[in-house]
């Protein structure tokens, strides 16, 4: 109660500050005519200041500093001011009064509980992150960041579960963007894998081939890549993943099935989260070998 209290009085004391200056500067302005000799005009000069002053330090409230959400009055008023968002909320609202004009009571339980659906995507949208579910159209985004203006690096986790990773037509698509924009400089790209055993057995220098000539192919076009058994990163389980770090932006997460296909690719804007994924890449490096030290070492295989 007295927080509540002590709140109560800083509203009070904000909103009456202001008249009491004023007040207060008026009746001096009044005393100082009738004590002083002077003129009408300079009475209402002297008001006029005085209201002037309670302006000037009247306290002006600051959009960062309001803690509640706006009023449903005040919302299509701020959206105004983003046109892209205000004319999907335009949109979004004509579609609401279509279905509220619908009176069957079967249809309404069904559309609102597929409205409730995409309120619950919109609020992972709102919070910074987009979900695609088993589509390779998140390949095309994964374009776009790669394209976008400010982004130098690219730093990704591949989880390399079957031998085939990326050999169909979208991971080679996906490849050949990677070489164009390291080729022309336009983005440096590091790469660690993380390669199942059995493609890699302790017994072999290099992966199995199709393996090696993946990973070979793009460290000739200048990649930066590290390879590490899975086996070795058993007790730091947390960095088993497939991402991709693009540079302080954003996160893109990778759910596989066991056939290394896309289930679910996740890309998320919060810079927290960003950060984490970077320190988790730093002590992944450790466990990881360059190929270029391998090359050093080990003949390639004919």
């Amino acid at each position: 109660m007295k927080e509540f209290g002590a709140h109560s009085d800083g509203l009070v004391q904000s909103s009456w500050f202001p008249a009491v200056v004023g007040v207060v500067c008026c009746l001096v302005v009044v005393i100082s005519w009738w004590l002083l000799p002077a003129g009408g005009e300079v009475l209402a000069v002297g008001v006029l200041v005085s209201v002037l002053i309670a302006l000037v330090v009247s306290p002006v409230p600051q959009p960062g500093l309001r803690a509640e959400l706006p009023t449903d009055l005040e919302t299509p008023f701020l959206l105004a001011r983003d046109e892209h968002a205000f004319e999907r909320y335009r949109r979004a609202t004509a579609l609401m009064l279509k279905v509220s004009r619908h009176h069957d009571p079967i249809y309404r339980d069904i559309a609102f509980e597929q409205i409730d659906e995409l309120i619950r995507r919109l609020t992972t949208i709102a919070a910074g992150t987009l979900v695609f579910e088993g589509t390779e159209t998140w390949r095309l985004v994964y374009e776009r960041l790669l394209r976008s203006p400010g982004l130098y690096l690219y730093r990704s986790v591949s989880l390399v579960k079957t031998a085939d990773y990326w050999q169909d037509e979208p991971g080679r698509k996906s490849m050949a963007v990677n070489f164009e924009l390291q080729d022309r400089g336009a983005l440096n790209i590091e790469r660690i894998i993380i390669l199942e055993d059995e493609l890699w057995p302790l017994s072999m220098s290099w992966p199995v081939d199709s393996v090696r000539r993946w990973m070979l192919e793009q460290h000739t076009a200048g990649i930066w890549i590290k390879l590490v058994r899975r086996s070795q990163l058993a007790k730091e389980s947390d960095l088993i993943a497939d991402i991709g770090i693009y540079g302080s932006r954003a996160l893109g997460t990778q759910v596989l099935d066991e056939r290394c296909q896309t289930v679910q690719f996740t890309l998320t804007f919060d810079y927290t989260k960003v950060t984490e994924a970077e320190e988790r890449w730093n002590r992944l490096s450790v466990y990881a070998e360059s190929v270029g030290s391998f090359l050093d070492r080990y003949d390639i295989p004919g």
